[in-house]
């Protein structure tokens, strides 16, 4: 069960607070003489709303809370205790669509958009889930293009550090669209839903498929993460020297003839004339 501590530290929060909050109104009931159906919270009291005098801070309840001021069958202390535990598990939602652009002279790939929708239920913290989601976007495409750990022939690290270590810099990244959708769950009191994970998740393949799918008119299928420049160069260079079917060239599995125009960008129907090898030198 992912991101579990809304789900189940948050819910755990939630009904020992209530049930705080019911045992100081039927306190301050006891203290001030009035039903416990009038009391309310207010500006940090608890009383009758609309009357400071009929009210009682929380520091004058805490205070009050001893055996000597209790109401009969109440424990003494102002403090209550909740264990919860789900039943199954949540299931968090969402689509996550990447925009590239690939410069098949280098093999250099640029995300330039990024757009996820996500479904995590309830957002009690609508500022922490955006950065749960952005933060989760930059793993899943820096996963996809440029993270890796390599050892030597001797398992020495040689990405053991931010020198070495393809982690992206903001410069690196768009500004990201995000679309908040919220559909409650009924497995625990919030409504939450994960969405530590959900980032992370729905950007690596959606940024591995935009650039398989801008090269695809080259004749590639597939390329191995981290689709770093010289994985990508590779991977164009194998295409066009293979023939059709050559799947282990990753060539052009039936591609009809080499493209003399770039027919990538299908909304515009674009048709840029290529450079003397044939390619594209830019291709969204």
């Amino acid at each position: 069960m992912g991101s579990r501590s809304l789900q189940v530290g948050g819910s755990a929060v939630l009904r020992a607070s209530m049930a705080l909050l019911d045992k100081a109104r039927r306190l301050a009931a006891h203290l001030l003489e009035a039903s416990e159906s009038d009391m309310r919270s207010f500006g940090g009291r608890i009383g009758v709303l609309g009357d400071p005098e009929s009210s009682l801070s929380w520091g004058e309840l805490a205070a009050a809370a001893d055996s000597s001021s209790l109401p009969p069958g109440m424990a003494a202390g102002l403090r209550a205790q909740n264990d919860f535990e789900m039943e199954d598990s949540t299931y968090p939602s969402g689509v996550h669509v990447a925009v590239v652009e690939v410069d098949t002279e280098t093999g250099k790939v640029k995300l330039i958009r990024h757009v996820a929708v996500d479904d995590c239920g309830r957002r009690v913290n609508p500022v922490l889930v955006e950065g749960q989601i952005h933060g989760g976007i930059a793993q899943g495409a820096a996963q996809a293009l440029s993270e890796s750990i390599v050892f030597d022939e001797q398992g020495n690290p040689l990405t053991s550090s931010l020198a070495t270590y393809g982690i992206p810099s903001p410069a690196d990244l768009p500004s990201f669209v995000t679309v908040p959708l919220a559909t409650p769950t009924s497995r625990n009191p919030l409504g939450a839903k994960g969405i530590g994970e959900g980032g992370t998740i729905g950007a690596g393949p959606a940024v591995h498929n935009a650039v398989i799918d801008a090269l695809s008119h080259l004749g590639v299928r597939h390329i191995d993460p981290p689709m770093s420049p010289d994985r990508v160069w590779m991977g164009i260079r194998e295409a066009l020297r293979g023939g059709p079917g050559d799947r282990q060239k990753g060539a052009a599995h039936g591609a009809a003839g080499p493209e003399w125009f770039d027919r990538g960008n299908r909304d515009a129907h674009a048709e840029r004339p290529v450079n003397r090898r044939g390619v594209t030198q830019a291709i969204r």
